[in-house]
């Protein structure tokens, strides 16, 4: 993957888009795609941490982390992604000296790429109509993206967190351009669910990642070539009263040894909240009428 850290790996002269682009949604696609068939390799500048999460140090809010992000970005076409280090000095460097030194300098810019509402530099100071005055000297070429809306809704970051937290998968897919999904290793739990008749893969997801509704869903899984059906329990499992939110997936129809695979989870269907039962059998009833639920939606699906 051409993915580089340091301004010193990219090649250059570049077509750079500009920005966070967290979870690579349509608006954040639109400025992307702009800069492919421009003078200069097509590039994304990117930043890591987010600049939220360096300035109050929450964490747990970003719909793509680094790997998805920039996976997401590259299946564009872009040639190459540098991802600089959001810290201290990045955060001090005043808007002009940005651009003089990372994109005239450093990249080479031919042409330039941003969202309409795009700010960077020090205390935000830099702004679209900034860059705007660059290309009217010459510097550079540009394109601002206007804001982008779908079925009348605004395309953002923000809105496609309040529709996962809803559970509102619909919504995020139209926003996204795709389903949402979560990823990582599969780690040992306490082997509850093959006790149940419901064996699960424990899913070990980044720490830095959104996680939508708490509840049942209908997931489409993949690990190596595999690709199958499952049911994905998100919470707190409170019928064993659970402290710790986990993210548990039983895959339909297949047995085999997953541990310390890498799975991609593309959540497909919302299908109920979390509950707490009165006792495991009582569990175990409400596990196959989910598995029935998940059958006839997958019957029905192209």
């Amino acid at each position: 993957m051409a993915v580089f850290r340091s301004l010193l790996e990219v090649a250059t002269p570049c077509a750079v888009a500009l920005g966070n682009f967290d979870g690579v949604h349509l608006g954040h696609q639109a400025v992307i795609q702009a800069v492919l068939g421009r003078a200069g390799i097509p590039t994304v500048l990117t930043f890591d941490p987010h600049p939220r999460e360096y300035f109050t140090g929450k964490t747990g809010f970003l719909l793509a982390p680094e790997r998805e992000r920039t996976a997401a970005i590259l299946a564009l076409g872009i040639a190459q992604v540098l991802v600089l280090p959001f810290d201290e000095q990045i955060a001090a460097t005043e808007a002009g000296a940005f651009v003089e030194r990372v994109l005239v300098a450093g990249l080479g810019a031919r042409f330039v790429s941003v969202g309409w509402n795009f700010r960077f530099g020090k205390e935000r100071a830099g702004t679209t109509e900034m860059l705007q005055s660059y290309s009217r000297a010459g510097a550079f070429d540009i394109e601002i993206l206007a804001e982008r809306q779908v079925g009348g809704r605004r395309v953002s970051s923000s809105a496609i967190r309040e529709a996962l937290g809803c559970g509102d998968l619909d919504l995020a897919r139209l926003l996204l351009g795709r389903a949402y999904g979560l990823e990582g290793e599969v780690v040992r739990g306490d082997q509850r669910g093959r006790l149940l008749g419901f064996a699960t893969a424990n899913l070990q997801v980044s720490g830095r990642k959104f996680l939508p509704k708490d509840g049942v869903y209908l997931v489409s899984a993949r690990w190596g070539v595999q690709q199958r059906w499952g049911l994905l329990n998100l919470g707190l499992r409170p019928t064993f009263d659970g402290l710790r939110r986990t993210i548990e997936v039983h895959v339909l129809d297949w047995e085999g040894d997953l541990y310390g695979q890498h799975m991609k989870i593309a959540l497909e269907r919302y299908l109920r909240p979390e509950q707490k039962f009165g006792s495991p059998g009582e569990l175990v009833a409400q596990l196959h009428r989910d598995r029935e639920a998940a059958l006839k939606v997958i019957a029905g699906h192209p």
